[in-house]
């Protein structure tokens, strides 16, 4: 079966699945709903035609927003009764839950707004012969929060992936978590365990409500169990205890918790789910280690909530899953049970992060596998990125970090995606174009804030909490996170003789503030806001700085209130075996409203997914500003002689053009050829040829001075077809310009 059809069939098998035992909640359109905010009409960057605008025919608006939102389409237009006006976003993946809306214009001038919320980074308005379009504008609303947390470092690849994630996190939120905005909506509970966390990483205290009431849900033995697992583990629900000091919420599911671990719970599921990923998923082993993560976590409930006298039953359990182990899985340089041929990155992180693995273990993990191997998805790296760092490697995490969203970072999309690569992994190996590009499970704010700047709680709500930086090559960070007690606010500068590590600390908390040795070759002092505190030794003194110990990671303080400046001296490596991005260019994109494309197949739609949703893909979508829309031959796959051309109308100097197809990004070009021309007839020889990249295809020439960009493509792909989602030429700005 081809394999596009087959991951079709899967994604509606599994949309039925799910809205038969999930019913989607349309709280949002509820008047009044504390939980929204409404934003207010807002104004698009960027609209594809000047207003006010009319045609002869019919055609089509389409509108940029600064970032993907919920929102509602707009407009005010003048014309004849009668006509019909349809607006949507330009995300396709709308059309599985929201069908395109129209209204009916009334003669002369009238104002018209959806009805119902879409989510995108784009709105498309179809509008009909003689109406004429004044003026465009969309109403935000989304969940009532404020982005409280920040993040940027030295690397600005890392600042992106912060950033992303947030409002991939901001924008799965609205009545409850959702695994995406716009093609399910659902609530599971794997998504939602990364997006409660980073709501408290990110949002203020606000976000709290949704993060209970994920906490207090009834437990759905069927829906996915070993979700269950993941979010009744150290990463779920003992995470937000330590968030929040929320006893009261523990003692309420503790009996519910218990009887689901011991009594409901069944090992060896098949409809068990850990992961999408590849298909070398050693769910034996991962199902154990987060089983044992659940037992400790309902250890510590037990502990707060008055059940003591539970504690015989489960440190028994956890005994006897601790003393079979090794001798189950281990085999020699790595874990693995008998249901794969091969060790799984996934299975072998957990083990180290449920610390059933001892540490005698990590070196041959570490070796064996977690470098070698990258078969979890993005979902599940999470507990990849951190497992690394508990082992002491932030360095390779780091750069198993920007390895695994190197298609993302620099992309177009204000969000993260479901799958890296828009590859689907499991079962099939093929792109999945029903697949979102906003989807709450990706960790990079948790992983960033917490465990790379080290900023986490060590007792429940915040009245003890650690910085602990793990930056490995990073010269620089600087973090905010809006905790229970007030903002904790971090900034760390390195030079290759000084470690600079200031921190403001909230009322009512305590500060474990830790001056990480792995960044010196050789520590020779540590003075705090200029006094010294240690040389070899704690030196006492410093009102509010008393001494915490030192182990093979940390020299530590404990630190009252206020702000800090923490400065170790000595030697520190500034080596980074990962690139720095380069800096911002003083190019800019030619105006393309004017433009317009042409291409060697005549315009047309392509059935989408497994719903066969009739798509347009017409030249004139690819440069239209909308990075959702494209351009693709569907009439063959790949092959040479295949050509897209613009017409600027005007003969234009430019040196760079831009192809983007992140949307479909298997379908970039196998090969490419570049030409120009003046008259649209006579084209010059190539001014640049090359193959495409996964994503955006950046290709630079020598400055050209013309009309008509011609690309051909001169190569084969005998799976994938030719698309261009949005096409961008590129001049200098004129320095000598005001």
């Amino acid at each position: 079966m081809n394999p596009q059809l087959l991951n079709a069939i899967t994604l509606i098998k599994r949309l039925r699945f799910l809205l038969a035992i999930f019913p989607l909640v349309a709280s949002a359109e509820e008047p009044g709903n504390p939980l929204i905010k409404d934003y207010g009409l807002k104004d698009y960057i960027r609209t594809s035609k000047d207003l006010p605008h009319s045609e002869e025919g019919p055609w089509k608006l389409v509108c940029e927003m600064p970032y993907n939102c919920h929102f509602q389409p707009a407009i005010t237009a003048e014309g004849p009764a009668g006509q019909s006006i349809r607006f949507n976003s330009s995300n396709p993946l709308v059309l599985y839950l929201t069908k395109t809306e129209n209204c009916t214009t009334v003669a002369g001038n009238s104002f018209y707004e959806a009805k119902n919320w879409v989510s995108g980074e784009g709105a498309i308005y179809t509008i009909p012969a003689g109406v004429t379009v004044k003026s465009v504008q969309y109403r935000e609303t989304g969940f009532d929060t404020e982005f409280a947390g920040s993040f940027e470092c030295s690397d600005s690849d890392y600042t992106t992936l912060w950033r992303k994630a947030a409002r991939t996190a901001y924008i799965c939120m609205r009545d409850h978590f959702y695994d995406c905005p716009d093609r399910e909506r659902v609530g599971f509970w794997g998504d939602g365990t990364p997006e409660m966390n980073q709501c408290f990483y990110v949002f203020d205290s606000r976000a709290h409500r949704l993060a209970k009431d994920l906490v207090l849900r009834k437990l759905e033995p069927k829906f996915y169990p070993g979700q269950h697992l993941e979010f009744l583990s150290e990463s779920g629900l003992w995470f937000y205890y330590l968030q929040t000091g929320d006893t009261e919420s523990m003692r309420m599911i503790y009996d519910t918790t218990k009887a689901f671990l011991f009594e409901t719970y069944k090992f060896g599921n098949p409809k068990t789910w850990f992961d999408w990923g590849k298909e070398v998923k050693d769910t034996a082993v991962i199902e154990t280690c987060f089983y044992y993560s659940c037992l400790k976590t309902l250890r510590s409930m037990a502990g707060v909530t008055g059940h003591e006298a539970d504690f015989p039953v489960i440190d028994a359990k956890m005994a006897e899953i601790k003393s079979t182990f090794d001798s189950k899985y281990w085999k020699g340089s790595f874990y693995m049970s008998e249901q794969v041929k091969e060790p799984d990155d996934r299975a072998n992180a957990m083990a180290v992060h449920s610390g059933l693995a001892e540490r005698a273990k990590w070196d041959a993990i570490y070796e064996n596998v977690l470098i070698k191997k990258t078969y979890s998805s993005c979902f599940f790296d999470r507990w990849v990125f951190e497992a690394l760092c508990m082992m002491g490697h932030e360095e390779a995490a780091l750069l198993r970090m920007a390895s695994r969203y190197k298609t993302m970072i620099p992309c177009s999309f204000t969000t993260l995606w479901e799958h890296y690569d828009r590859w689907w992994a499991s079962r099939i190996d093929s792109m999945d174009e029903g697949s979102s590009l906003n989807h709450g499970w990706n960790p990079p704010a948790i992983i960033l804030s917490q465990t790379i700047t080290g900023i986490s709680p060590e007792a429940p709500g915040w009245s003890i909490y650690h910085v602990l930086p793990k930056e490995a090559f990073l010269t620089s960070l600087k973090c905010v996170v809006p905790t229970f007690k007030g903002k904790v606010a971090v900034e760390m500068k390195k030079t290759a003789t000084e470690y600079s590590l200031r921190v403001d600390s909230p009322p009512g908390t305590t500060a474990i503030v830790g001056i990480p040795k792995r960044s010196f070759t050789k520590l020779e002092a540590i003075k705090v806001n200029g006094s010294a505190i240690w040389s070899g030794a704690f030196i006492e003194g410093v009102k509010g700085i008393t001494w915490n110990g030192e182990d093979a990671d940390y020299v530590k303080f404990n630190a009252a209130p206020g702000t800090w400046t923490f400065t170790g001296t000595g030697t520190l490596p500034t080596l980074s075996t990962k690139p720095v991005p380069p800096p911002p260019t003083n190019d800019v994109a030619l105006d393309k409203k004017s433009w317009t494309a042409s291409a060697c197949v005549p315009d047309g739609t392509f059935p989408f997914s497994g719903a066969k949703i009739p798509i347009d893909i017409s030249a004139a979508n690819a440069i239209d500003g909308d990075h959702w829309t494209g351009w693709r031959d569907w009439t063959t796959l790949q092959t040479p002689g295949q050509w897209f051309q613009v017409d600027m109308k005007r003969e234009q100097k430019f040196h760079r053009i831009v192809l983007d197809n992140t949307w479909a990004q298997w379908d970039t070009p196998a090969g490419y050829a570049v030409a120009v021309s003046n008259d649209g007839t006579t084209w010059s020889k190539p001014v640049a040829t090359g193959s495409g990249e996964l994503g955006m295809t950046n290709i630079v020439f020598p400055e050209q001075k013309a009309r008509y960009i011609r690309v051909t493509q001169t190569g084969t792909n005998s799976k994938y077809h030719w698309s261009i989602y949005e096409l961008d030429v590129y001049g200098v700005v004129d320095q000598g310009s005001p």
